[in-house]
């Protein structure tokens, strides 16, 4: 039986969003995306919302038209994607926002029951090997070995990031891991690319995007102290890993072609 669901609030790859009374809202997941995927996302919203992560907190499950409704209660604000569009001369502080948020994390302990960042790329990089060129599990190789092992979002973008009256909260917790925090910026950087060929950052011009990716880059590199060697080696790797996820290929295999291309030859 379906469940009364009010007005839709965000649409996403796996899941749309709608109202559930006042103060909640289900995540309904389009066809195609598992029971299974759901009940992840739940425990990991679950299990890092019990370490203090900004989250919100998950409800329960409902049955709708014979798929599984995720119940969270509902973070009342703005997108943060929403606030850079309106005021496309804030992106520095956005940017601060985002880091701020990483860090936050990276300071938390992060749950046990999370899979290990480097077992969730190797997953990737593999599909994506399958699915577009075998030559792509050279990627495997050249995953960095994590440097601390930290609380990652795993999709952290101002579309994940809701502005509240008591902070910013994030959402989506599907691709949290337990990793490396460049491994996290790096993924980051690739969705905040003009050139990623996803439609999750839609309605400000391109160079309000660019200028949102450099300040991103810039605070987080002094607040995580990587280098830029460091960081090229993980985005080269993030966006193989990203090809898996059915967005068009050609870009991300310009970065992973561009930094093998230019590496250092020792590391």
């Amino acid at each position: 039986m379906a469940v009364n669901l009010g007005r839709p609030i965000a649409h996403g790859s796996r899941s749309t969003v709608y109202a559930w009374g006042n103060d909640a809202v289900a995540k309904v997941p389009v066809a195609g995306t598992p029971d299974s995927w759901i009940r992840c996302e739940a425990d990991f919203s679950t299990a890092v919302h019990q370490v203090g992560a900004p989250v919100p907190e998950f409800l329960g499950f409902e049955a709708h038209d014979g798929r599984l409704a995720s119940i969270y209660r509902r973070a009342v604000g703005a997108l943060m994607w929403d606030a850079v569009v309106a005021e496309p001369g804030q992106v520095r502080e956005h940017a601060g926002c985002l880091v701020e948020l990483q860090t936050l994390l990276a300071a938390l302990v992060p749950p046990v029951v999370l899979p290990s960042q480097a077992d969730r790329i190797g997953s990737k990089i593999r599909l994506a090997a399958n699915r577009v060129d075998q030559a792509l599990l050279a990627a495997l190789g050249e995953i960095p070995g994590p440097e601390r092992v930290v609380l990652c979002h795993g999709d952290l973008h101002p579309g994940n990031v809701i502005l509240t009256a008591d902070g910013p909260m994030v959402v989506d917790w599907f691709d949290a891991a337990r990793g490396d925090p460049v491994g996290d910026v790096a993924r980051t950087t690739i969705l905040l690319a003009t050139d990623s060929g996803t439609d999750h950052l839609n309605g400000a011009p391109g160079e309000v995007l660019t200028q949102l990716h450099d300040a991103y880059v810039r605070t987080a590199s002094t607040a995580f102290g990587f280098d830029g060697d460091l960081l090229e080696r993980w985005r080269a790797v993030v966006a193989v890993a990203r090809i898996a996820e059915g967005v068009p290929p050609d870009a991300l295999r310009e970065v992973w072609t561009a930094w093998t291309e230019s590496r250092p030859s020792t590391r």
